[in-house]
């Protein structure tokens, strides 16, 4: 009987895709368990925790005498003293009796020793890896400026302090076609007016000039499917770590002849920053 391919959902954005095949979540576990969400990972380490409780509480409970004032054949209390051991707590009220008995405790403390850093190890890790702290306009707009077709996004830092040394990439996915009839896709980079910013405190729109032969134009007025990404990467000026972020438009979120509507405010000298409005768009009265 054959396997079935192991499938993975890939988040791209407003994309989702599927890998078919390759190793499982155990070939990389660290990875597997800086990826899952917070409740699959408590859940995990928990029923991790009960499993080698429960397995030594069930070797106590098979060995009678091994440990000091336990019932016999006991596996509550072979449990209960298992978590007091791994835990390196021990409450004095049940202690190895025997040379086995202090041999398993051994074990399972040096197995505690590895069992608690890896898991202090992966809560740190979880908390200090880069976090998605920009927000994209929902849509992208091509519009006209002077006697140019320009493609823009904007987005917007959602920290209260600026993010430093920020840069942004733009790309499409390109579908080429070859001689023999092959087909391949390839990420091909779109250049930005500005693609640095010293910091990014308020918003920030990512402008393209789109050249009359541009094959993204080509491939954006076909019927193929079409994928605009766009990635962000800076400095966090209060936690001195990095902070990344990105979005994938697809077609359909792509308006032409449009601007975006204004979202900074400068009102007796204080600037607002208005982003319930990050993502309205009016008719571009430079179009067409």
């Amino acid at each position: 009987m054959s396997r079935r391919p192991r499938r993975r959902n890939i988040d791209l954005g407003s994309f989702q895709a599927v890998k078919i095949g390759g190793p499982g979540a155990f070939a990389d576990l660290y990875y597997t368990l800086m990826e899952i969400r917070w409740p699959a990972f408590f859940t995990l380490v928990s029923a991790a925790f009960v499993f080698v409780n429960l397995l030594f509480g069930l070797l106590y409970a098979a060995l009678p005498g091994a440990i000091g004032n336990m019932v016999p054949g006991s596996i509550p209390d072979g449990f209960f003293f298992s978590v007091e051991t791994l835990g390196t707590v021990g409450y004095g009220n049940m202690a190895p009796a025997t040379r086995l008995g202090h041999s398993i405790a051994a074990a399972e403390i040096l197995l505690g020793l590895f069992f608690s850093a890896t898991m202090t190890g992966l809560i740190f890790a979880r908390f200090a890896r880069p976090r998605d702290s920009v927000v994209f306009s929902r849509v992208a707009v091509i519009s006209r400026v002077g006697d140019q077709r320009v493609l823009m996004v904007r987005l917007a830092s959602l920290r209260t302090r600026p993010v430093a040394d920020v840069s942004a990439q733009m790309s499409w996915l390109q579908r080429i076609e070859l001689a023999d009839g092959r087909i391949f896709r390839r990420l091909d980079d779109l250049p930005l007016v500005r693609a640095q910013n010293p910091a990014l405190s308020l918003a920030w729109t990512l402008v393209h000039v789109i050249e009359p032969d541009s094959p993204m134009l080509a491939a954006l007025e076909g019927t193929d499917r079409f994928q605009l990404n766009v990635t962000v990467g800076g400095i966090d000026t209060l936690l001195a770590s990095q902070t990344l972020g990105g979005h994938s438009y697809r077609r359909e979120d792509i308006r032409l002849g449009h601007d975006f509507e204004d979202i900074i405010l400068d009102e007796e000298g204080v600037i607002h920053l208005d982003l319930s409005k990050l993502h309205d768009i009016r008719p571009s009265a430079a179009w067409p």
